[in-house]
């Protein structure tokens, strides 16, 4: 039996494989940077549009029982979202931001009143968040007060476009992120 020497025959494998798994992780880094990115972002949506909507429930208080959601209302708390915004991301850029803020009222015989915010050709965000099911179609969240009254709800979404990272090295995108909060007001 003639042995010969198998490393011989062997003098390039290391290199293919190399280049194989350089390849390989290089697009898990670049996988595992972009998710990083975008759960930093979400993470700082999902606190914000939290501490919005409780503004709003809580703006009873500041605004003397004015119930009715305004214009002005959404557009200081998105002005309050854009600040912090601005302060909390190196680079934010306000083109790449938007919102959505919903509310549901309820009359005296229980009747919902659905109101979304940017309303008609207002549009003041550059983007417009998509929801899967309108705040006005969740009336069942709202409960009977002790004054046997439905309480209002308020939902507000924010989105932001990110990087695509991944999406460009695949060819898909994926660059959205959005968060959103609802709440039952007083």
């Amino acid at each position: 039996m003639n042995v010969t020497n198998s490393t011989i025959k062997q003098h390039g494998n290391f290199t293919v494989e190399f280049a194989i798994i350089g390849v390989v992780l290089s697009l898990l880094f670049v996988f595992s940077g972009d998710v990083i990115i975008k759960l930093a972002h979400k993470g700082k949506l999902d606190r914000l549009s939290y501490s919005l909507v409780d503004i709003i429930k809580e703006r009873t208080q500041l605004y003397n029982e004015n119930y009715e959601l305004k214009d002005e209302n959404v557009n200081t708390i998105i002005n309050i979202a854009r600040s912090s915004l601005k302060r909390t991301l190196g680079s934010f850029d306000a083109q790449q931001f938007g919102y959505v803020v919903e509310a549901v009222t309820f009359d005296a015989v229980q009747q919902p009143t659905y109101r979304v915010f940017p309303t008609g050709n207002n549009v003041v965000s550059a983007i417009r968040c998509q929801t899967r099911q309108s705040l006005g179609e969740m009336t069942h969240l709202s409960k009977i007060t002790t004054w046997g009254r439905r309480a209002t709800l308020y939902r507000v979404t924010l989105c932001y476009e990110t990087d695509n990272w991944i999406g460009d090295l695949l060819g898909t995108e994926f660059t959205r992120v959005q968060s959103d909060a609802v709440i039952i007001g007083r």
